[in-house]
């Protein structure tokens, strides 16, 4: 067969046009890590404005892998491929920008699909395969050549970090104008802002587009960069809002078709941003719109803003996407969006941006509209943070430490910023207006960051020159920038912020801000100099004093004391004037050795008269009441009466979220009243109920605090009367009597631990187990565990096994505590509280709810090897504590008789536990005294039954 020349060159020119029409992507970019590669891929020609919708009808992803690395990109129709210089409005060109973060070869392949709406559409089997679809590739990223930390990520802790570095972020910024790119040379852009007066802090060789437009605007990001500052917030859609002039699409009443030129200047400014090290905190909305696209819900038009914004942007190094300022209806905006919008908003961004940036939500400024709303999110897997609006400056730093507070009850920890103050009239002033900033430096600036906050964005007020939709010149706030910059580096260069917590009450000084990682270094921002003492308990290191002026930055100087050492309240000096604010700087001289090994949380328990040191204040004391093993007051001392006593003792468990018991002694001459604190806050304050008994034990349960290792636990109480008890010729006091207490990890729970464990059932009300069949076992942080005892044991000790029932037992050892002469050391040979000491545990079924008898066959040689507690499901109630045998010494012996202040052999049938419903539970003794010796236990619903 033959083909003349001009059917060959025919031919050829339509494999070379189908060649350029569906043509193998074109790779740009420097192809190392952490820099921007563009892919564009030719295709037909399109318009902005086809009927056939470029943006909602095609759908472009690409996924890219290295390794075990892999990593799905949404793309997005380009024009021309270069929109930006050209303003083009069609063409064939469709791209996909990514950031890899990892060095080697990354291959990619291709998916292109045709389709009715399908952009919005996550089935990938969706739509029809089209063009491009299924081009494979491949490039080689090598090592950056510039100095990256990587890309910000959020780590469920209160900072974001570098991914690089793993260094913590302070931001530091403007907030205003808010319409930042209503910027008078991006396409199709209403001309509010020029930025005149940075058009000098262009630089050669900085970008621009179409013969030098846009030296503005990145002049002015070069200035802000320049003061120190790492963040702009900016909406990118305040179509119907304050400002009517920024919007992504063609036109601002068209939701689905995209402006590729304006949106591809943007992208030239937000690529300097990069270079620059400034955050784009983009916000998606404000209040007056947050209906406008989909009347709030994410549908159409909402599901394609997001996408379409994610394709173009997600890439760049430090993202925050805000999903709209002042969300949610309020008197002044009465229709908005509800709990469930927010919630498919946020969703929505962090499931479809591949590089899961930060997500957050922008509040009202008044703190009950900030409930309302923030509330509903807290552990909402979905949502990183609050970005704050305070009216008032007052309520900052308490605000601040509330969100993360109430974050890390939840365990999704906030990163809680500060980015708009109020009032709206007046914000952060100019300098000329303002030239020392005195306010916002102390209640608004160091007030976010003394809280344990992520930092601060101004805004502008609008009554002042430069606000929030007019600013020209970011020079106005210049003096802003320097203070905002002094502060960043106290943080960064002085402290380990993101091991630090806010502990404002470990000084006497009720003005100050306490920021400290307890024992090793603390950081005091003083509003006005006066003399402080920080409470330094429990540490033996010595420390020495700097101080920091934050309005001057310089380097840390000496003030009239030098060095401090530990072990109680201290003064820490002045600094070297007192003039306004000044920060101390208070550093272990002694370097800790970090420990890079996670730690567990476990159950911690502290007993009163063990554990707590006793403090003397205005002449009181507790005293060592051992029969009853409490601290007490003697209230015979008219001195003593109405007044709070004080014990204090660290916290060495793991930092995180705890619940605790605290176990008070009640008593019928009056209901004594506790305080107690962490670090010199109050946490509580509880009240005994009043009792006719002379002596009772009751545990008052707190519920999900969280703590620090190393937090200072503070328990004060004192003795009242009630005047209902006749002692001579007054009346009788109660003696602020407490015993313990427990803090118990928040998710702890056997149920959880023993969810595979088939348990052992009840029937017919009864329910009997070999105790050496347990499920679970702990020494509870304590020197004493529950130990198997069988013939062929090489335990040191007598063994009773042969007469055990199927020769065998559990026994609490080791046992140091055989006669009563040997010494008695509370939480190590003896727990009389319920739960403190090494715990033994049966998952079980019940299936007849109600009230259980318990009776427990035990071996007892003496006094000090006859009595433990019983409980379930971590529920340590009355009426199983002090089992008790009297009778039946060195023979396997029932009892269920609890032991009374007086009966000490208490009486049969009085240990019992009730069973509310059906269903498993998990049943645990724990020790009372060494050495006890258990064989079985029975459950029975009977009253009258008596085990052989």
């Amino acid at each position: 067969m033959s083909i003349s020349k001009r059917s060959f060159s025919l031919y050829f020119l339509v494999l070379v046009f189908n060649f350029t029409l569906f043509s193998q992507g074109r790779i740009e970019g420097k192809l190392e890590k952490w820099n921007k590669v563009t892919l564009s891929f030719n295709y037909k020609e399109f318009s902005e404005n086809d009927e056939d919708n470029p943006f909602l009808n095609y759908r472009l992803n690409v996924t890219f892998k290295n390794g075990d690395e892999e990593i799905t990109i949404p793309g997005f129709f380009a024009a021309d491929g270069n929109a930006a210089e050209t303003s083009a409005k069609k063409g064939v060109v469709w791209q996909v920008r990514f950031m890899p973060n990892k060095t080697g070869k990354w291959t990619y392949k291709v998916s292109f699909k045709k389709g009715n709406e399908i952009a919005i559409n996550d089935d990938e089997k969706a739509g029809e395969s089209v063009g491009f679809d299924n081009e494979i590739g491949s490039f080689v990223i090598k090592e950056s050549q510039s100095s990256t930390e990587g890309r910000l990520v959020y780590k469920n802790e209160r900072y974001l970090y570098y991914s690089e570095s793993n260094k913590p972020f302070l931001k530091g910024g403007t907030d205003s104008p808010e319409n930042f790119l209503a910027f008078y040379e991006f396409d199709e852009t209403p001309a509010s802002h020029k930025y005149l007066p940075h058009s000098k802090d262009w630089n050669q060789g900085d970008p621009t587009w179409q013969n030098g437009k846009g030296k503005n605007i990145i002049g002015a990001l070069n200035y802000l960069a320049s003061k120190g500052m790492n963040s702009v917030y900016f909406l990118t859609m305040n179509v119907q809002g304050d400002g009517d002039d920024v919007w992504p699409w063609t036109t601002k009443n068209e939701q689905t078709r995209f402006d590729t030129s304006k949106l591809d200047q943007w992208e030239i400014v937000f690529d300097h941003m990069d270079n620059l090290g400034l955050m784009l905190h983009i916000v998606t909305q404000e209040t007056e719109n947050e209906l406008l696209l989909d009347i709030g819900e994410l549908k159409t038009q909402r599901k394609l803003y997001y996408r379409e914004l994610i394709a173009r942007f997600a890439h760049h190094l430090a993202i925050t996407w805000n999903l709209g300022e002042e969300n949610g209806p309020v008197h002044w905006s009465p229709k908005g969006q509800n709990d469930a919008d927010r919630k498919a908003m946020a969703k929505y961004i962090k499931t479809h941006d591949p590089y899961h940036n930060f997500v957050t939500l922008h509040t009202h400024s008044m703190p009950i509209e900030q409930d309302l709303y923030l509330e509903p999110l807290l552990g909402f897997e979905f949502l990183d943070g609050p970005s704050m609006q305070t009216n008032s400056p007052d309520s900052i730093h308490n605000i601040t430490k509330k969100w993360i507070k109430e974050s890390q009850l939840t365990r999704k920890n906030w990163v809680v910023s500060q980015d708009e103050i109020g009032p709206a009239e007046i914000g952060a002033k100019p300098d000329a207006d303002d030239p020392e900033h005195n306010d916002i430096r102390h209640k608004v600036l160091w007030g976010n960051l003394m809280a344990g906050g992520a930092g601060v964005e101004w805004y502008f007020g609008y009554k002042f020159a430069h606000n929030d939709l007019n600013c020209e010149d970011w020079r106005s706030r210049d003096i802003v920038w320097n203070q905002t910059k002094h502060a960043l580096d106290f943080f960064n260069k002085y402290l380990p912020f993101n091991k630090m917590h806010s502990a404002d009450d470990l000084t006497d000084n009720p003005d100050d801000y306490v920021f400290a990682k307890n024992d090793e270094i603390y950081a005091i921002y003083l509003l006005e100099v006066k003399e402080t003492k920080i409470n330094l308990f429990g540490s033996t290191k010595r420390y020495v004093v700097k101080w920091y002026n934050p309005r001057t930055r310089g380097e840390l100087v000496n003030g009239s004391v030098k060095k401090i050492s530990g072990g109680s309240e201290k003064s820490i000096g002045f600094p070297p004037n007192k003039d306004k604010d000044w920060v101390a700087l208070i550093k272990s001289t002694k370097k800790e050795k970090e420990s890079t090994q996670e730690k567990e949380q476990k159950i911690i328990s502290l007993n009163a008269i063990q554990d707590f040191d006793l403090l003397e204040k205005d002449g009181l004391s507790y005293y060592k009441d051992f029969p009853n093993n409490v601290l007490a007051i003697n209230a015979s001392e008219e001195n003593n009466r109405n007044k709070f006593a004080t014990a204090i003792a660290k916290f060495k468990g793991v930092t995180g979220v705890y619940n605790f018991t605290f176990v008070t002694t009640a008593e019928n001459d009056g209901e004594s009243e506790y305080v107690i604190k962490i670090n010199g806050t109050t946490l509580d304050t509880i009240k005994n109920a009043r009792v006719s008994e002379s002596f009772k034990s009751i545990r008052h349960q707190v519920n999900a605090v969280f703590l620090h290792v190393n937090d200072i636990i503070e328990i004060t109480s004192k003795a009242v009367t009630n005047g209902l008890i006749l002692e001579g010729n007054e009346t009788a006091w109660s003696r602020g009597r407490w015993n313990s207490i427990t803090f118990t990890p928040k998710d702890y729970s056997l149920l959880k631990i023993l969810a595979d464990t088939k348990p052992f059932e009840e029937k017919d009300g009864m329910l009997e187990i070999e105790a050496e069949n347990y499920h679970y076992k702990s020494n509870n942080s304590t020197k004493r565990n529950w130990v198997v005892r069988s013939l062929d044991d090489k335990i040191s000790g007598v063994n009773y096994s042969k007469s055990a029932n199927k020769n065998s037992y559990i026994q609490a050892l080791p046992d140091t505590r055989v006669t009563h002469d040997d010494t008695l050391i509370l939480g190590e040979n003896f727990f009389p509280v319920s739960g403190t000491g090494g715990v033994i545990s049966y998952k079980i079924k019940i299936n007849n709810p109600g009230k259980y008898y318990i009776w427990v066959n035990a071996l007892s040689t003496g006094t000090e090897d006859n009595g433990v507690h019983v409980g379930f499901n971590e529920n340590w109630q009355e009426s199983g504590a002090r089992i008790q045998w009297c009778d039946g010494k060195n023979e396997w012996t029932w009892s269920s008789a609890q032991r009374m202040p007086d009966n000490h052999c208490g009486i049969e049938k009085t240990i019992y536990l009730n069973f509310d419903k059906s269903g498993e539970y998990v049943l645990s003794f724990s020790m009372r005294e060494d050495g006890f010796k258990m064989d079985r236990f029975i459950l029975t619903k009977n009253s009258i039954f008596i085990p052989n």
